[in-house]
């Protein structure tokens, strides 16, 4: 956000005051959701200190608060909550707006706050400053390890972030509008210079936007007054630009370039049309980085593991000569002396016989150091029994964990991330941390079940496509019919595709099912993918085996290269 965009939402904030604080939320570690009881109804404030997405905006979303509450919005709950706000103003036009708070302490004094909130990319913060400008608690922290220059800690003496000694465009004359019109042929870069609030790419549409170059300077000088004006009595023009149908910026007036322009009633449903998805998606992002970490930390162990038992399985000559010493010397007990340290014997084993030393303990009997071979052999024997047993279970866990891997990069809202995250507690490799209900169990998750992808073949039958485990496994023994063709990508990971058709599946469908198949797989980058297919009725579940883990039979397999253009095309 500018600060031009900013000046408009603070002024629709304005209704804040007088309002009462009733709830405060952290739904993400840099965002705070306010709601506040006003004379007009209850609403929510979200402020946001994403370096992607920093923001402070009037919303209708619903948020879920963490499970445990973090320090910080504890604080706030602790200061914050049943205060009323008093005053909402941004700093000299930048972007930097601070909301009085006025409150009561324990002894029921009257208590001043200010709830600094800074719009400012990367250097976003949420900061509650005291009466004496003193910061109580920042949502982001600057120690001296950080920045030198400007430190954001508890008790320090709160400064504002520095900036050049601009102008206030509200107080600006046609005259001083004009000289900068007349100074520059983009005058667009010379306004952000000289004024609080403007982005040069702003005022440049800004500019444009009031008929530059077209138009007489002085003409233009002149209505930029008036746009001023007009705009420090809330008269503005919220609207969002789009290009190729992707949002690109929000402004609080309509420019004259021919883009598509979408125009809002307030300023704030301007910016929560143009973020809309975009703090989800990062807040998905986010986290599926962190579980990415976990199953690839655990992959790591498991690959450890099945090397130490692959040793133990690679082992069988050495364990085999543990047991040939121990009859060795069990048939030459006779000429073995005792203390010996070792015993010179005939391998009757080898082609031909050969001579051959086996150390012994010289504080054991030679049937004592027989014994001890022998036990050495059986220990070792075990030892290579249970690393074959251990070979295919960890084998198939790591398998598991790197389908979750795939799975993971198909997440595309909360739901498909919510699922893997209860694979993951199943699983054991995440605690649950929900809040437990009466019967002492977790309380159920709220969140809608996700849906799997679906698209139409050329030939008009549906085609279904799972995103991650679960939704394989309910694609596959739930929606499938008997009849129906299921399709996955050979000897690799990927999705279940259902074409729900029964029998007598069209080329063109089939095809296009095999695509999407290799396409959703691990091998999309690759050529010439074997994908197998056979009737959802041939596909079993193995008894105890992990959620999407599958085997078939009476499969056919046909070889397709992934090709995104063709997907496009299927995408219902």
């Amino acid at each position: 956000m500018d600060g031009l965009s900013l000046s408009a939402v603070v002024h629709e904030l304005n209704s804040l005051i007088g309002g009462r604080i009733e709830k405060v939320q952290q739904p993400e570690k840099d965002e705070l959701l306010i709601s506040i009881h006003t004379a007009g109804g209850s609403c929510r404030l979200l402020i946001s200190a994403s370096p992607e997405n920093c923001r402070i905006v009037l919303t209708d979303e619903k948020k879920q608060s963490p499970v445990d509450a973090p320090a910080f919005l504890m604080l706030m709950r602790k200061y914050l909550t049943g205060a009323r706000i008093t005053s909402v103003e941004q700093y000299n036009g930048d972007r930097i707006v601070d909301i009085g708070i006025e409150t009561r302490s324990e002894l029921m004094d009257t208590v001043t706050l200010k709830l600094v909130c800074e719009i400012m990319g990367r250097h976003s913060n949420i900061i509650l400053i005291d009466s004496e400008n003193r910061v109580i608690d920042a949502i982001r922290r600057v120690s001296p390890s950080v920045s030198s220059a400007r430190l954001v800690l508890p008790k320090i003496k709160y400064e504002y972030p520095p900036s050049k000694a601009k102008l206030d465009p509200h107080f600006a004359s046609a005259e001083d509008f004009l000289d900068v019109l007349c100074s520059s042929s983009k005058p667009g870069a010379l306004l952000s210079d000289r004024y609080y609030g403007l982005s040069p790419a702003v005022a440049q549409k800004l500019v444009e936007s009031l008929g530059w170059p077209a138009s007489d300077d002085r003409e233009v000088s002149e209505r930029l007054v008036r746009f001023y004006s007009d705009f420090s009595k809330g008269v503005f023009s919220p609207c969002m630009i789009k290009a190729d149908d992707m949002p690109v910026c929000v402004l609080p007036f309509i420019p004259a370039v021919s883009e598509e322009v979408v125009r809002f009633d307030t300023m704030s449903e301007a910016v929560n049309a143009f973020y809309a998805g975009r703090a989800s998606a990062e807040s998905i992002k986010r986290r599926t980085s962190a579980y990415e970490k976990l199953i690839r930390g655990a992959i790591s162990k498991l690959e450890k593991k099945l090397g130490v038992f692959n040793e133990a399985i690679e082992d069988k000559a050495e364990t085999d000569k543990l047991r040939l010493c121990g009859e060795l010397i069990t048939a030459n007990l006779y000429s073995i002396p005792q203390r010996a340290s070792s015993a010179v014997v005939f391998d009757y084993y080898s082609d031909p016989p050969a001579q051959i030393e086996i150390p012994l303990d010289p504080m054991l009997s030679p049937a004592e150091n027989a014994q001890r071979y022998y036990l050495k052999y059986r220990k070792r024997t075990a030892a290579r029994e249970h690393a074959l047993q251990m070979q295919k279970t960890t084998a198939d866990e790591i398998s598991y964990l790197e389908e979750l891997l795939y799975t993971l990069s198909c997440c595309d809202g909360e739901s498909e991330l919510n699922e893997i995250r209860q694979e993951l507690i199943v699983s054991g490799y995440v605690k649950d941390d929900r809040a437990k209900g009466k019967n002492g169990r977790a309380a159920s998750n709220k969140l809608p079940p996700s849906k799997p992808y679906c698209f139409r073949s050329r030939d008009g039958i549906d085609i279904l496509v799972g995103k991650n485990n679960r939704q394989n496994d309910k694609l596959t023994f739930g929606v499938a019919a008997p009849e129906d063709t299921w399709l996955h990508v050979k000897d690799i990971h990927g999705s279940h595709v259902i074409i729900k058709k029964g029998s007598d599946i069209p080329d063109k469908t089939l095809y296009d099912a095999a695509m999407l198949a290799a396409y959703y797989s691990k091998a999309r980058g690759s050529s010439t993918v074997p994908v197998d297919y056979t009737q959802a009725k041939y596909v079993k579940k193995p008894s105890g085996a992990k959620p999407g883990m599958v085997i078939y039979t009476h499969q056919h397999t046909v070889y397709v290269t992934p090709d995104a253009e063709h997907i496009k095309k299927l995408e219902k």
